[in-house]
């Protein structure tokens, strides 16, 4: 059983590392002021407010140069959600194209 845990934690360590979880990441610490370790955890939880997301979600445009809505992003309140959302509206836009 160990090894299975193993296996898991190097699996969400090497997806911790994708592009996106590091520009949302990025942002939420801009934004919050501190590095939040646990991309599983609600932005609401780690001290963000509904102002506070209007800023966190113009840092991530700005990163990211996708639109997204706010809407959106509190349906997707983690780092690993938000990343998802991104990845997502990527993925729509390069259909779109």
């Amino acid at each position: 059983m160990a090894e299975v845990t193993s296996s898991h934690d190097a699996d969400v360590r090497n997806e911790d590392q994708s592009p996106l979880i590091s520009l949302v990441r990025s942002a939420w610490q801009q934004t919050l002021g501190y590095d939040t370790p646990d991309i599983d955890a609600s932005f609401f939880d780690e001290g963000g407010d509904s102002f506070v997301l209007i800023v966190l979600i113009g840092k991530i445009e700005k990163a990211s140069g996708i639109t997204i809505r706010a809407v959106d992003v509190l349906r997707a309140p983690t780092i690993r959600k938000q990343a998802a959302l991104l990845s997502r509206l990527t993925d729509k836009d390069r259909v779109a194209d």
